[in-house]
């Protein structure tokens, strides 16, 4: 394999622009955090299982800008495929770029569903109703380049994350702390309910938050996320609602909530009443979940052609659909995943663990359905490391750029990116905070000799068509 990328430190040594930018504006070294720094950060910095490394990922701010464009084309692409298949006349699964209706019909059943089901619900909406929250996990290819490992939509770990990991590594690293105001996700759910937003009569905006990130055993650890997005909703006066209580709010004789902010995809029996009878608004719309399935992956560049006349700003490493028994060869560069699995589930890796675990891959592509499983190309990583390039202690890095599409060809790209980071050392190798990984703060500088970026009135880049 390469030698990965090295966030911190160029081939020489040195550090690179944006490191050498945070250091000279603290006047000290970032990479050598002081032992309470760390400390503060290792020990339930957010008041439960979650862990931040004590050292951030720092980027340019072009370089953001750039990824911030490159995730915005990608979210519009999807949306645009939602759009045409299911309320358009299937331009796309006509066109020859291997997505056909067949092939279709395969995927929506892994997820549950099937193009007719998804029709009869959306036959009276919009498109400016396909609305999701959307989360793609990116890696560093060794040579710099960022590329799309998973698209993540509805339920997507992160959301309230991404700010409260930022304001913690402030307060323990003694910088300015950002502001509850400032954070994405209430800036992207202000936007989309614009009017609505602070209502303090009539009609309520309510929060159903939806999954809880964990593992898939008792040694997992424990997050608290939506505690925390309902913290950054309730200046706006949204209230957070279980399911039982989501459940009386609809029914006959009891105030219609004017939205609902849902961080998951409805239950089939809640579809016909919240979308179909009320027509409530929803943050993450029905059957959008789609949108994160795997098998799709291998086609979203093609989408981006089409779609938007674009080539992609953002490549996806070489993945197929495994069929038939079929698996990559054990000693190749291939991860295997569920194409509907979530948190790090049914994920299985290169090299040694794939060829003693080669049987298992096939009882799961066999048991799993025609586009139930796929094959990756492994991407190595960048690292950050508090030892200096090279050194054996290297974490590997992912991003996590919150987006929220929340209304037509409008999609708003965060500005508090989520960085994940695992050990070189640990087991599982998988970069889920939900199976160990640390959170990473990710900082942005201005390389000497660059124009500041501007920012929006939102704190997030706008991208319409």
């Amino acid at each position: 394999m390469s030698t990965p990328f090295d966030e911190a430190f160029e081939a020489d040594g040195r550090l690179r622009p944006a490191y050498e930018a945070l250091r000279r504006r603290l006047g000290g070294d970032a990479l050598r955090p002081p032992a309470e720094v760390s400390a503060r950060l290792r020990e339930r910095p957010l008041g439960d299982d979650a862990r931040i490394l004590a050292i951030p990922l720092v980027l340019e701010e072009s370089e953001y800008g750039a990824i911030q464009a490159a995730v915005a084309q990608r979210a519009r692409a999807l949306q645009s495929f939602f759009c045409d298949a299911v309320m358009g006349d299937g331009r796309f699964l006509a066109s020859g770029r291997g997505l056909a209706p067949a092939l279709l019909d395969e995927i929506l059943a892994c997820e549950g569903t099937s193009l007719a089901r998804l029709r009869r619900a959306w036959g009276s909406h919009e498109p400016d109703e396909i609305r999701f929250v959307y989360g793609p996990d990116l890696a560093r290819e060794p040579s710099g380049r960022w590329v799309v490992l998973e698209d993540n939509v509805g339920c997507v770990g992160g959301a309230a994350d991404g700010f409260f990991v930022a304001d913690a590594y402030a307060r323990a690293a003694g910088q300015p702390a950002p502001t509850l105001e400032t954070a994405d996700l209430a800036r992207a759910v202000e936007h989309w309910l614009g009017p609505r937003a602070h209502r303090s009569v009539g009609e309520p905006i309510i929060a159903s938050l939806g999954c809880e990130p964990g593992g898939g055993d008792s040694a997992s650890p424990r997050l608290r996320e939506n505690a925390r997005r309902a913290r950054l909703l309730a200046p706006l006066g949204i209230e957070a609602v279980g399911g039982a209580e989501l459940e009386r709010l609809l029914r006959p004789g009891r105030t219609r909530p004017g939205a609902l902010v849902n961080f998951e995809h409805l239950a089939a029996h809640l579809v016909g009443t919240v979308f179909g009878r009320l027509r409530i608004p929803l943050l993450n719309s029905p059957g959008t979940g789609l949108l994160g399935n795997k098998a799709l992956l291998p086609f979203v560049g093609d989408m981006i052609r089409f779609f938007c006349g674009e080539e992609p700003l953002l490549a996806t490493p070489s993945t197929r659909i495994l069929r038939d028994g079929e698996s990559p060869e054990p000693r190749g560069d291939w991860v295997v995943k569920m194409s509907t699995g979530a948190g790090g589930n049914g994920v299985f890796l290169p090299g040694s663990e794939m060829a003693g675990r080669l049987e298992s891959v096939h009882a799961l592509v066999r048991a799993s359905g025609p586009c139930g499983v796929v094959a990756q190309r492994f991407v190595e990583p960048s690292t950050l490391s508090l030892a200096g390039r090279g050194a054996r202690d290297a974490h590997r890095v992912e991003l996590r750029p919150m987006t929220y599409v929340v209304g037509w060809e409008e999609v708003l790209v965060g500005e508090q990116p989520v960085g994940k980071a695992v050990s070189s050392f640990g087991r599982p190798r998988l970069n889920n905070v939900s199976r160990g990984a640390a959170y990473v703060a990710v900082l942005r500088e201005t390389a000497p000799g660059a124009c500041p970026r501007q920012e929006g009135t939102l704190g997030v880049t706008i991208q319409s068509g």
